[in-house]
């Protein structure tokens, strides 16, 4: 008896009531027990349980960071006994797992509820409620699989990152009424002409069948201001949907937005209450910003605005203690390391938890999410393509409303010539298209290598069914050139596709494959930015990478699961030299000099017109206690400010709108 009223003061505990809709937290404690014979559901633990030899783990957890597992592929089983009340035998019980990897298999007091297979990185549901028993313990029981597929993406062991098994992130079970929303997509259009107008599109699915929205029902909404200085209502009343299919669809014309931006990241919340007979029935609530996104042949165009943008990839996944089960602790920790660095632009080779990327909302980082079809071992089959159509859609039903993803990513590293991939790819790109045509779609190729300006015998490569052309250069180290190679190549890729902007998705140095340390990362590093940087139609470029990260292609074995040394971080953590080089390269202003006057200190600023730039606006500068606002400034244009000058001025720094510092100079 102890135990049962253990679990519910538990679920009392963990729970969050919105209206109607209940939230409770399945982490925690759970029975673990790896399956390294494979008979596990011969041996009925899908029914009975975990055997007695199971031990106890805290999920989000992985088996691959315990001591002797850190390389075992195959499958592990998790055990959880939960108290269900009385009062949800009328309720819609579902649990959303955030990512269990890569296969999964529920089972809900012995049977079979449901799985989710080869998308080992997204949020999926089970519909618990035909298998529950209220007022009673209930048994979930998962069985994990990560063992090498060609039906899961990645494709068998065609992936440079961790190959963690587990339940990894976080597991909820949401209660409802039978009739509640399911998910809500918001498309929010800024007018670029007046910048403080916009429409906003929702589109709302609902939990049941296609009448599960009844013509008696009321849909109610609220739009707040959030992230921002004020908390302002910008529109509340009840929506007029147009139904179809059970599904809800509607158009609001806003005044008075602001919009979303790296340096301004402005966002809205979304609140809805479903109301059924003058009663509330359900709550849900989201948030999204107004932010436009396209390209020209040089440019990304920022809600209209001409910008190059350069940044740091990040490969999650890394902590030698929790690895792909990172707390939100641990990914801030980067997080901030990346916009420590001046990171404005990244991209995530697998789709991340919903936390990184509410993290970027609110901090300001333009990412391209991407399903990881990556490395040219990948058989790009009608299975594979439907599988990665698959991730698609569970990546934008998931991640749909962040203004932070600016693009979805369909490939990397393919073998991107051969008409299959190609022909793939821009079935892929169509898809994608046809699901979101706000945002960009692109694939990422390494073949930039052998581009030479005037080569008449260039095979077609898929990165050019993207919206930019994206390539990886490893010139002067995967690909056994000098850096001298890296602009005929460029101008090479240019010469192909006039009409395309280009952007370098990857470069940087990896260690102990190739030698020269931490101060050949940095030279190359100023190297390769001021190349790009010298031509007009790079868009942008992304260092690879921020951290030395754990992955089963590592060729350092310093640790118990093999890393590479490739970052500009440690894998603790610990910045390395480099760090400030990149911070420096990133940086979209420069102090170029300061100059005492009298008691005053003359500072001239110069924007960048390279990598990166874009306009300065509502920056700071600080000299000791003084603090002004830069007035703005265009790329390429310089600037002389005015502080005043006292003693315990020692140096001065410049501050983006959202705090963080930028560059400084030491007196």
């Amino acid at each position: 008896m102890k135990k049962v009223i253990g679990l519910i003061m538990l679920l009392t505990i963990q729970s969050v009531v919105f209206g109607q809709r209940t939230v409770v937290s399945l982490n925690g404690e759970w029975k673990f027990c790896l399956d390294s014979l494979n008979k596990g559901e011969m041996l009925n633990w899908n029914q009975n349980g975990l055997p007695y030899t199971a031990i106890k783990v805290v999920v989000p957890h992985t088996w691959n960071t315990i001591p002797g597992l850190e390389k075992i592929w195959g499958k592990g089983w998790y055990e959880k006994d939960i108290q269900i009340p009385a009062n949800y035998a009328d309720k819609t019980v579902r649990l959303q797992f955030d990512a269990v990897y890569h296969d999964a298999t529920i089972w809900i007091n012995g049977k079979k509820a449901g799985e989710h297979n080869g998308l080992g990185y997204t949020r999926f549901y089970i519909d618990a409620t035909p298998y529950i028993k209220s007022g009673a313990i209930n048994k979930i029981v998962v069985c994990a699989d990560n063992s090498p597929s060609t039906k899961s993406l990645p494709y068998l062991k065609s992936y440079d990152w961790a190959h963690d098994g587990g339940i990894y992130r976080s597991v909820k079970m949401i209660v409802t009424s039978k009739q509640a929303i399911e998910n809500a997509w918001t498309t929010a259009i800024p007018n670029l002409i007046t910048k403080d107008r916009g429409t906003v599109t929702l589109d709302l699915s609902f939990l049941g069948n296609s009448q599960s929205y009844k013509k008696e029902t009321v849909l109610w909404a609220e739009i707040k201001e959030e992230n921002q200085r004020t908390a302002k209502i910008i529109w509340s009343g009840i929506l007029a949907p147009e139904i179809k299919d059970g599904k809800a669809s509607v158009n609001l014309n806003l005044r008075n937005i602001k919009l979303w931006h790296f340096d301004a990241p402005n966002l809205y919340r979304i609140n809805f209450k479903l109301l059924s007979q003058g009663k509330v029935i359900d709550n849900y609530s989201t948030t999204f910003g107004f932010r436009a996104i396209a390209v020209n042949a040089t440019r990304f165009l920022l809600n209209g605005e001409p910008v190059r943008l350069a940044g740091i990839e990040w490969m999650p996944g890394s902590s030698l203690k929790n690895g792909m089960a990172e707390t939100k602790k641990e990914l801030e920790a980067n997080l901030n390391l990346m916009k420590g660095a001046n990171c404005i632009y990244t991209r995530f080779h697998w789709p991340q938890d919903e936390y990184v990327f509410d993290w970027a909302d609110r901090h300001g980082i333009l990412i391209q999410e991407e399903i990881p079809c990556w490395g040219g071992t990948t058989d790009f089959n009608d299975t594979i393509v439907d599988l990665a159509k698959k991730f698609l859609d569970e990546m934008m039903a998931s991640h749909y409303n962040h203004p932070s993803i600016i693009t979805w990513g369909i490939g990397n590293e393919l073998d991107s010539h051969t008409p299959k991939v190609i022909n793939a790819i821009k079935e892929l790109y169509r898809y994608a298209k046809q699901k979101d045509q706000y945002r960009l779609v692109n694939y990422v190729s390494n073949q930039l290598h052998g581009r030479l300006k005037g080569s008449k015998t260039l095979l077609p490569d898929a990165s050019a069914q993207g919206d930019a052309l994206m390539f990886n250069e490893y010139t002067a180290t995967w690909y056994g050139k000098t850096n001298d190679e890296i602009l005929p190549n460029l101008e090479g890729i240019h010469e192909d596709y006039l009409t395309n902007p280009l952007i370098i998705s990857e470069f940087g140095l990896c260690e102990p494959r190739f030698t020269g340390g931490d101060s050949r990362r940095a030279n190359d590093a100023k190297y390769q930015f001021t190349t790009y940087g010298s031509r007009n139609y790079v868009a942008g470029a992304i260092y690879f990478c921020l951290n030395d990260y754990r992955t089963h292609m590592g060729e350092d074995h310093k640790y118990s699961y093999p890393q590479r040394v490739h970052g500009i971080v440690d894998i603790n953590l610990n910045l390395k030299p480099s760090y400030d080089t990149l911070k420096m390269l990133c940086s979209p202003i420069e102090i170029l000099s300061v100059n005492k006057v009298g008691n005053k200190l003359k500072i001239n600023l110069n924007a960048k017109i390279g990598l990166p730039s874009y306009t300065i606006t509502n920056y700071k500068l600080e000299a000791g206690k003084a603090t002004i606002t830069i007035p703005e400034i265009q790329p390429g244009n310089t600037i002389e400010v005015e502080v005043p000058f006292s003693a315990e001025v020692k140096k001065v720094l410049v501050r983006r709108p959202t705090g963080y510092v930028v560059t400084e100079k030491k007196l």
